[in-house]
């Protein structure tokens, strides 16, 4: 089987409040508020009438940062506690609906 090029191209994600929690997501990291979207160029996060999966921490939606320092104005901004892994330092926090957020950089970064 030939290795396949792959890129994310979105999420959907249950919500009981889909258009509120994509205004959450669009207004927090800087996307587009559309309905219950929430994008830019690189990212979309669709967010459909449901109840939320609510199974943190294994369950969680990884944000890659460029570096350190930005990942420290994050975590000032959204709260959290850093924590090393071997590769990358990282902190999670929940949305509005209780669904787990995970923003990490490379360590030394």
């Amino acid at each position: 089987m030939p290795q396949a090029s792959l890129q994310l191209n979105h999420l959907n994600i249950p919500a009981r409040d889909p258009d509120g929690l994509a205004k959450w997501y669009a207004d927090t990291f800087g996307l587009r508020h559309d309905g219950n979207k929430a994008r830019s160029e690189d990212v979309l996060l669709v967010f459909q009438k449901g109840e939320p999966v609510n199974r943190a921490p294994e369950l969680h939606m990884g944000l890659r940062v460029p570096s350190m320092a930005t990942l420290k104005e994050w975590q000032a901004k959204l709260g959290g506690e850093i924590f090393n892994g071997a590769e990358f330092a990282a902190f999670k926090v929940s949305d509005p609906e209780g669904n787990c957020i995970e923003l990490y950089a490379p360590i030394g970064s």
